[in-house]
């Protein structure tokens, strides 16, 4: 297969799965985060990577979460944060912050800028590789943690 084909593949799979996708975007996002407090959404994420299958879901000592697809012997680590800063006023924004909302094909939501955007890529990234062979000698890891946002 062509590197032209393996790309629009991965593209087909990806629109396949786009709705599911920008939930999975939309519900981590709809979790608070703020001062460091990312159990429920790591739960979230955990959740996620159990129904695509990935061969290993856990939590380290310091509650972050690390998802493993392969055995290879060359490992590809993802790693971002997954907390927010607070939201400050609640009356002064004009939707729910949690919430959020899509205009124009954006979503604008606490965290889906930095960093929480990047964490459905992460995860459907590393789950649609192994499943069209794209990781057949390496290994793949998703790791989401904590402190990050300094005020």
């Amino acid at each position: 297969m062509t590197n032209q084909s393996l790309v629009q593949n991965l593209h087909n799979e990806v629109e396949k799965r786009r709705e599911t996708i920008i939930q999975f975007m939309r519900d981590i996002c709809a979790i608070p985060s703020v001062d460091s407090q990312i159990g429920p959404v790591c739960e979230r994420i955990a959740e996620e990577m159990r129904n695509l299958g990935f061969d290993e879901v856990r939590f380290d000592k310091m509650g972050n979460i690390l998802g493993r697809v392969g055995h290879g012997s060359t490992v590809i680590v993802y790693d971002s944060h997954i907390d927010t800063v607070g939201v400050g006023d609640l009356s002064a924004w004009q939707w729910d912050p949690f919430e959020g909302k899509i205009e124009n094909g954006v979503l604008y939501a606490r965290g889906a800028g930095d960093e929480k955007g990047s964490t459905p890529g992460m995860v459907y990234g590393i789950a649609l590789s192994r499943d069209l062979l794209l990781l057949w000698q390496h290994g793949g890891m998703v790791r989401r943690h904590r402190p990050q946002q300094f005020c």
